[in-house]
């Protein structure tokens, strides 16, 4: 064979060994540890959360009455005040009583109620307080304002007078002191320090007769 040919054979063979370029490039694959944790894309919003504040005092339900209800309201505890403490009608302390009360029932014109009563002044210079507590009848006009309130006799009197002056159902709830007493005399103390707070009753939301 002539070395021309030979030399032509060579360069062909060559030519068929070399890589070939194409256009595609190979895919590149990333591989994630098994450990590691997949990161997410998405875009999330941030909520702001507020603390809510610890409570430094007994929490009181806020419920703001209309004025008439108030008014309503001022001239039971004041007929309450003179009922449990007659002479303060006259006194120079008059209007200076205050008076928590539980309603144990209503007819058309009544109002059974447990009252509970304190002044705002102390008794001379022992720090003391009047006190004063016991069921009561609210009599009511036809348009709904006080007329009297009439409480039991004291001693022997009282048993009698309670049977005479309430129903039945109400009887019971006296003579079993199914009272909330605690809960009365608590706000009433709170009260002294707030004089311009409301009663409890009227806090509640209680409708008004």
């Amino acid at each position: 064979m002539k070395t021309p040919t030979i030399i032509l054979l060579l360069v062909v063979i060559l030519a068929s060994c070399a890589p070939v370029s194409t256009e595609t490039p190979v895919p590149t694959v990333t591989f994630t540890p098994i450990l590691s944790t997949p990161v997410s894309t998405s875009t999330f919003t941030p909520i702001p959360v507020t603390a809510s504040p610890l409570p430094t005092q007994p929490t009181i339900a806020v419920i703001t009455p209309e004025p008439a209800q108030l008014e309503r309201w001022k001239k039971y505890e004041n007929a309450l005040a003179m009922a449990l403490f007659p002479s303060s009608s006259t006194s120079p302390n008059s209007g200076k009583f205050l008076c928590e009360w539980e309603i144990l029932g209503q007819s058309d014109y009544e109002v059974y109620v447990w009252a509970v009563c304190t002044s705002t002044f102390p008794v001379g210079n022992s720090g003391l307080f009047y006190n004063g507590e016991m069921p009561a009848v609210i009599h009511l006009g036809t348009d709904g304002t006080v007329q009297s309130v009439e409480t039991p006799g004291a001693g022997a009197h009282y048993a009698r007078d309670i049977r005479k002056m309430f129903p039945s159902d109400v009887q019971e709830r006296i003579f079993s002191n199914l009272i909330d007493y605690r809960r009365l005399s608590e706000h009433l103390r709170w009260r002294r320090e707030h004089p311009e707070e409301p009663p409890l009753i009227v806090l509640s939301a209680t409708p008004i007769p």
